[in-house]
């Protein structure tokens, strides 16, 4: 059983933020949270990092919220190569795709980047909100379809990713959407060298030579995880 642990994640000011500040709760009065809270049979729990919050083989019922820290879910073929598939940051959802579509265990783990701290809310509730449920739980309920739905938006970006032919093309096609994203050409990534190439699906030795090959050409330069896209 997971253990409640008290407080939210820091704001930019070292606040304590309470849930009710995260996009899941968007447009519900604060005093109304505690209520959902719970309602969804709400637990917290805490994690240092490299710990894993979930692992293959376990049968989700729940949705994660990061409160606070970040995780990378990961895939292992049958050799124990790992792939990231996202990294999930503080107010974002993890497990939420596989609660909703019951499946019998999961083919993924969460890995804790920093310590992390998680709220676990029961999927079924939230989906089916009894007769005369709450507005604010029909609220919760929209904008957990909201943020499930930009989920599979940034999953179908990575297959965008790695479907291309090259390791090149595969560095492109990121680069450039995370220039797009910071509406900069000069921009950082979350990833380090092994996470970019564990990302892409690449070998680490053939992504460090594509971009030096492309900083020599003077398409990027970079130091880093920090890079410029150049202009011929």
């Amino acid at each position: 059983m997971l253990r409640w642990v008290e407080g939210g994640k820091k704001g930019g000011d070292g606040s304590v933020m309470e849930p009710a500040e995260f996009s899941l709760f968007g447009g519900v009065d604060p005093g109304e949270v505690p209520k959902l809270l719970a309602r969804f049979d709400a637990h917290e729990e805490s994690f240092e990092k490299g710990e894993l919050l979930f692992r293959e083989g376990d049968v989700p019922h729940e949705v994660g919220l990061v409160l606070s820290g970040a995780l990378h879910v990961m895939q292992d073929d049958f050799w124990g190569n790992a792939s990231i598939v996202s990294e999930v940051g503080e107010g974002d959802l993890f497990g939420a795709s596989s609660a909703c579509d019951p499946v019998p265990a999961l083919d993924t783990h969460g890995l804790a980047l920093v310590p992390t701290r998680a709220l676990y809310l029961d999927t079924g509730r939230i989906l089916n909100p009894p007769p005369g449920a709450p507005a604010c739980h029909v609220r919760a309920l929209a904008n957990f379809a909201r943020m499930l739905a930009g989920k599979y938006a940034v999953l179908n970006r990575k297959i965008t990713h790695t479907a291309k032919r090259t390791t090149r093309g595969k560095v492109l096609s990121y680069l450039s959407e995370q220039a797009a994203l910071a509406g900069s050409d000069l921009f950082a990534i979350p990833f380090n060298r092994q996470q970019l190439a564990d990302y892409l699906e690449v070998d680490r030795a053939a992504l460090s030579k594509v971009l030096a090959r492309m900083r020599d050409e003077g398409v990027i330069d970079f130091d880093r995880s920090t890079f410029r896209l150049l202009r011929p």
